[in-house]
């Protein structure tokens, strides 16, 4: 049985390096897990701004700045995706 796509949020900032490399994590870890990612740029002056990246999959903050692929895919594994494990 296919699980179906789950909504996965990346919040950035502008010139973020670990920005960048989290959207990486995501597309990899997308090849194995049902993931729709959108990409959501912060304002430098919110309050989220400070915490980037943050990774939301499925409305649940998963991570927040430097994104591990280990931790994540494990994070994905606990909650039902066991695909995620590599």
């Amino acid at each position: 049985m296919a699980l179906q796509a789950i909504r996965a949020v990346l919040r950035t900032k502008e010139n973020c390096s670990l920005c960048h490399k989290a959207e990486g994590v995501l597309r990899r870890i997308a090849r194995d897990v049902p993931l729709d990612l959108e990409v959501d740029q912060v304002d430098e002056d919110s309050p989220l701004a400070a915490r980037v990246p943050i990774v939301e999959i499925g409305g649940v903050e998963a991570q927040a700045g430097k994104v591990s692929e280990f931790r994540l895919r494990n994070w994905l594994k606990e909650r039902g995706y066991p695909d995620a494990a590599r």
